[in-house]
């Protein structure tokens, strides 16, 4: 259906170099295929994607549980998130090029923006945890590991994985739109900006295309690990 309307509006637009048709991108897609530059730059926005998510995700785990578990510690990170979640990602994306290296760039905005996303829901998930299961284990003398892996991570695992899920998303976007605005060597984000500067809005698609099925690459991955490792309980 999405790539008929793509049809549909460059037929309205009745200018391939205005809005060529999905075949033309398709045709400068496999042009770019067997360049070594297009994977290199396939392979080092995918690194910076996940670096960035990966630093954002751990430390949001550690400072998400702590503020769950700790109510000083969530009045004290609340207006963080908040300001977190409120920052424009071109804003941080100007400020982190002033900041660091061209490759540093995209890692930054990337954990920047998923940090909040991933810290709330860990938060919403700590608060989750029964209190009545949690004094029931100390009741029955099980230490802090066997409160964790069976009352907690049962209570803290869907909301992870909804993070995961998210954050990876978010990942590629915010990558891509700072590597658009630095250019690092390697990108797609400079493969789409440089060819906006040649006014080859095919070649233009065809990066956007190869983002897209990246991105959807990654997120099928993810989905399939989960239903291949599923998290089950211990017995006591």
């Amino acid at each position: 259906m999405l790539l008929l309307l793509w049809k549909l509006i460059a037929l309205a637009a009745g200018s391939g170099f205005l809005m060529p048709p999905p075949e033309s991108a398709a045709y400068r897609l496999l042009q770019l295929l067997p360049q070594k530059d297009f994977w290199a730059a396939l392979g080092a926005t995918a690194l910076r994607a996940l670096y960035g998510f990966g630093i954002s995700f751990i430390l949001a785990l550690a400072l998400g549980a702590t503020a769950g578990l700790s109510p000083f510690c969530r009045r004290f990170i609340s207006p963080l998130l908040t300001a977190l979640r409120t920052v424009p990602v071109l804003s941080v994306i100007l400020l982190a090029m002033l900041w660091f290296k061209t490759n540093t760039v995209p890692i930054f905005a990337s954990f920047l923006m998923i940090f909040p996303l991933v810290s709330a829901n860990v938060l919403q998930g700590v608060e989750q945890v029964d209190e009545r299961l949690v004094s029931m284990g100390r009741l029955y003398r099980l230490d802090a590991r066997q409160r964790f892996a069976h009352i907690i991570l049962p209570s803290l695992l869907p909301f992870l994985l909804a993070a995961a899920n998210a954050g990876i998303g978010m990942a590629w976007k915010v990558s891509i739109a700072a590597e658009i605005l630095c250019q690092p060597r390697h990108a797609i984000g400079t493969g789409i900006r440089y060819a906006q500067l040649n006014l080859e809005i095919a070649e233009m698609m065809a990066w956007t295309a190869a983002a897209i099925l990246l991105s959807a690459l990654t997120e099928t991955l993810f989905n399939r690990l989960k239903r291949l490792f599923p998290w089950q309980p211990q017995p006591l």
